[in-house]
C-alpha cells in the first residue's frame, strides 16, 4: 500500500489517517498534473478488481469505459480552481464487468488546479434497479398500447377533455392519441352516445363527491361510426384540500357493437 506523504504530521497521525482511508467504502484517489494516479485507497481493489500496484502512475482514463473517456476529458478541461464537479462514469473492471460510479472531483489547493482529489462511489445497484424499473415500465406500456383499451387522465368537464391517453385509444376509438388530447372538436364527450351522456356525467360526479371509484358501462361511437359498448373504471384526482383536479381511469371495449 502506497502512503501519502503528509507534511508536518506525527507518525501517529499518519497511521490514523491511513487507517481511515483504508476503512472507507468509497474510493479516494489523487491525480497529478498529467492526470496520473498518485494515490488510491484499498476500496479501489474491491470495486475494480485491479491491484493498487497495477494502478499507480497510470492515467485514470485507462480504467474507464471507452464511451466515457471523452466525458472525463471534458470534465478535466472544464474544472476550475475551488470548483467541485460530479459526474457518473462507467468503470471497466478486471473481469470486464461494468461498474457505474459517481465521481466527485476537486482541486486540492486553493491557488492551483492540480493536484486533483476525487472520490468514487459505486452506484451500480442503484443504476441497475433504475434500468430494471424503466424496462418494466416500457414492457407494461407496450402491453397497454397493444390492448383495445385506453388509459386516460381527463379534466372534469362535460367534454372530458383529455390531458393524457395511451396509444391503445386508437384500437378502441379509431382516433390517434394526438387527435384526442386537449381537443374540443374530438373529445371523449362527443363520442359518447347522446342517450348516455347525462348518465355518465351524473355517475362520475356522484363518485367524485363521495371520493369513490366509478365503474360504468355506456355506448361509444368509433371514428368509422360503429357503436360499441365500453366499460369505464376510474377515480378522481384531488388536491390536498379535496378540490377535484380531474379524473383518471381505463376504458375497455366489452362488446363488438352496441345495440
Amino acid at each position: 500500500m502506497r502512503l501519502i506523504k503528509w507534511p508536518q504530521k506525527t507518525t501517529a497521525q499518519h497511521t490514523d489517517l491511513q487507517q481511515l482511508l483504508n476503512s472507507l467504502n468509497d474510493v479516494v484517489l489523487i491525480l497529478n498534473h498529467n492526470q496520473q494516479i498518485q494515490f488510491i485507497n484499498p476500496c479501489w481493489e474491491t470495486i475494480s478488481g485491479i491491484s493498487i500496484d497495477k494502478t499507480l502512475n497510470r492515467y485514470f482514463s485507462d480504467f474507464l469505459h471507452p464511451e466515457d473517456r471523452s466525458n472525463w476529458n471534458t470534465l478535466l478541461q472544464n474544472i476550475k480552481q475551488n470548483s467541485k464537479e460530479v459526474v457518473w462514469l462507467r468503470l471497466a473492471t478486471e473481469n470486464r464487468e461494468v461498474r457505474w460510479c459517481e465521481v466527485r472531483l476537486q482541486p486540492m489547493q486553493t491557488n492551483a488546479i492540480y493536484p486533483l482529489s476525487a472520490t468514487m462511489c459505486d452506484i451500480t445497484p442503484q443504476v441497475r434497479d433504475d434500468q430494471s424499473r424503466h424496462a418494466s415500465h416500457r414492457s407494461l406500456q407496450s402491453l397497454v398500447d397493444r390492448l383495445p383499451a385506453m388509459l386516460y387522465r381527463a379534466r372534469n368537464n362535460k367534454s372530458w377533455t383529455m390531458e393524457y391517453v395511451s396509444n391503445g385509444c386508437e384500437l378502441l376509438t379509431g382516433y390517434h392519441a394526438d387527435k384526442l388530447l386537449n381537443k374540443s372538436q374530438i373529445c371523449l364527450g362527443s363520442l359518447i352516445h347522446r342517450d348516455d351522456v347525462s348518465y355518465v356525467w351524473d355517475q362520475v360526479q356522484a363518485s367524485l363527491q363521495m371520493q369513490t371509484t366509478f365503474d360504468l358501462q355506456y355506448r361509444l361511437f368509433q371514428a368509422d361510426g360503429n357503436l360499441i359498448t365500453v366499460r369505464d373504471k376510474g377515480r378522481g384526482l384531488y388536491s390536498d384540500s379535496g378540490m377535484v383536479l380531474g379524473v383518471e381511469g381505463i376504458i375497455l371495449q366489452i362488446a363488438d357493437k352496441a345495440t
